[in-house]
């Protein structure tokens, strides 16, 4: 079976996997992330649920995956918004602090230590167009088989669900800040988190994506803030929406692969 896990990035993340629920740590960058990914996803749940849905439980009933989870960062403010949410991540030590933290928070959440091809595999029956929304929130940058994942994420997903990534531009910017600035300059990433080799653009995502019947439609940019205090103490602000896509983004789309069994419909 083909994987598509980069085991030296996997272990890279589980060696800091105790310092995930540590905001100023290795991970300070995805908990300064955090709001305008839930902003970039709640936007683009609006498409597929019933417009009467509050805003605070918007994905009520919502199968949602959360690939790539590590500690949980993302699926927890997901829960919270009503989905029922599976995560799953390569490294065991990751999903344990995922699983611990969500116990704390009282949130039940279905987290398993696996990869999508193995969740395909072991799930095929009836986990194969599950889920309404699957999220890849930087997560595409760190596969070995780019195409093999996206092929997986369609797989996973119901005929028009929802599919959401976040990533790093491969741009110069992208490149420059995302890998370079952050991890060498004011080391808010830890040395040697990204290979700038596995960047990608979102055209040439789109392009990928769409040969797995995934129609990528919505691009938006996040764009780090910074103060005075940001830049003394050499870390960013928290970051926000914008039409700027060069370095780090968002990109979201509908899954059009038909189906001749209904998928499940969690609302």
């Amino acid at each position: 079976m083909t994987n598509t896990i980069d085991q030296k990035e996997i272990e890279q993340f589980s060696s800091i996997s105790n310092k995930w629920w540590n905001k100023t740590g290795p991970f300070a960058a995805l908990h300064k992330m955090s709001n305008a990914r839930i902003e970039f996803i709640k936007r683009n749940v609006r498409r597929i649920v019933d417009k009467r849905q509050p805003e605070t439980k918007l994905l009520q009933n919502l199968n949602c995956l959360d690939v790539g989870c590590g500690g949980g960062i993302l699926s927890e403010p997901l829960k919270r918004l009503g989905a029922i949410v599976t995560g799953i991540d390569a490294s065991d030590k990751a999903i344990e602090i995922a699983t611990q933290h969500s116990l704390k928070s009282r949130l039940d959440i279905n987290y398993k230590c696996t990869t999508t091809s193995e969740l395909i595999e072991l799930k095929k029956e009836n986990l194969i167009s599950k889920f309404d929304v699957v999220i890849a929130s930087e997560v595409i940058e760190h596969v070995n088989n780019r195409g093999k994942f996206l092929s997986d994420i369609s797989k996973l997903s119901r005929p028009g669900g929802l599919i959401i990534f976040t990533t790093i531009n491969k741009s110069f910017l992208g490149i420059a800040l995302g890998k370079y600035f952050a991890e060498h300059i004011i080391k808010v990433v830890p040395k040697n988190t990204h290979d700038h080799k596995k960047f990608i653009s979102p055209n040439f995502l789109a392009y990928e994506a769409e040969k797995h019947n995934i129609i990528l439609d919505d691009f938006t940019g996040f764009i780090p803030t910074f103060n005075l205090k940001n830049i003394v103490n050499k870390e960013f602000g928290n970051f926000r929406l914008s039409p700027n896509l060069q370095v780090n983004y968002g990109a979201a789309g509908i899954n059009l692969k038909s189906n001749d069994h209904p998928a499940s419909m969690g609302y």
